[in-house]
């Protein structure tokens, strides 16, 4: 039912990042445990949560997660994350295909039925560091 499962495919780690690497984005998304990781992807409008641009996993440390995406090119975005609790590498879903782990977009973009929009989790990126944060639920 929910898409956010693309966010699968995301793939690298990138919980730190060195001083002589600038990174482009970084995402904080704030969980509510700390054990698992965070994935996430960074998505055009064309392949939202279904192809991303770029994908991380993320290390939890004191109840959030920093994804870092370098390279990036100006454009518009989104991003989507989810908090695997058992590292299995997807979005745990129930019997009916609902979410029973947490996710997040960026601007906090949410659906009542289905994935968040890609126009509610849209930001532009005109280079530099551009720094971004969500909460999971």
């Amino acid at each position: 039912m929910l898409a956010l499962g693309a966010v699968v495919c995301v793939a690298g780690v990138a919980s730190s990042v060195r001083a002589d690497e600038t990174p482009a984005l970084e995402f904080r998304a704030l969980v509510r445990a700390d054990q698992g990781v965070v994935r996430c992807g960074l998505f055009t409008e064309k392949g939202w949560l279904k192809a991303p641009v770029q994908g991380t996993v993320a290390a939890i440390h004191g109840g959030a997660a920093l994804c870092v995406f370098k390279g990036v090119a100006k454009g518009v975005y989104g991003i989507s994350a989810f908090h695997d609790r058992n590292n299995n590498g997807k979005l745990d879903t129930n019997f009916i295909g609902l979410p029973v782990e947490d996710y997040c977009a960026s601007r906090d973009a949410r659906s009542s039925f289905g994935p968040p929009s890609f126009v509610d989790a849209k930001f532009n990126y005109s280079g530099g560091l551009k720094r971004l944060t969500a909460h999971m639920k």
